[in-house]
């Protein structure tokens, strides 16, 4: 499969995205993971175990994406922007970010936590916006294996 010289414009935009999502990663969903950790041992309420639960599945989801999205630059910057690999990548985004907004819409209706829907609602369609973007990816997949066996 020959490779395409991806756009410098392209390449920026990635490597932005991916600084963008590995800072937040770092800086939320880390942290928060450790701080839950020692407020493990010293919280007794009721609810602790359903705000631990949801700022876990809240920095899963962010700390997963950080690392698909560093993988993902990494294949643009050699040039194999429509591979299956990206298309894997964009599926996993979506996937674990559809299923992270079910899991937290699914922990505020049972508990008494207060979340805003809106944060649910909007995990749920970026996630399906990821996978409608990986089943886009596989049509520009099949159209450049079409061109290279035209040529």
């Amino acid at each position: 499969m020959s490779e395409i010289h991806p756009d410098k414009k392209l390449v920026r935009y990635c490597e932005v995205i991916s600084v963008i999502t590995i800072i937040a990663a770092a800086k939320y969903g880390f942290p928060h993971l450790m701080e839950l950790c020692y407020e493990m041992g010293k919280e007794d309420s009721g609810t602790f175990i359903w705000h631990a639960m949801a700022v876990g599945i809240e920095s899963y989801a962010i700390m997963f994406v950080g690392i698909l999205s560093y993988v993902m630059v990494r294949n643009v910057r050699r040039g194999n922007v429509f591979c299956r690999m990206n298309k894997r990548i964009l599926n996993a985004i979506g996937i674990s970010t559809t299923l992270s907004g079910i899991l937290m819409g699914a922990i505020t209706h049972f508990s008494t936590l207060e979340i805003p829907s809106e944060i649910c609602v909007l995990f749920i369609i970026s996630g399906l916006l990821f996978v409608l973007i990986a089943y886009i990816f596989v049509i520009g997949i099949r159209m450049q294996e079409e061109q290279e066996l035209t040529i």
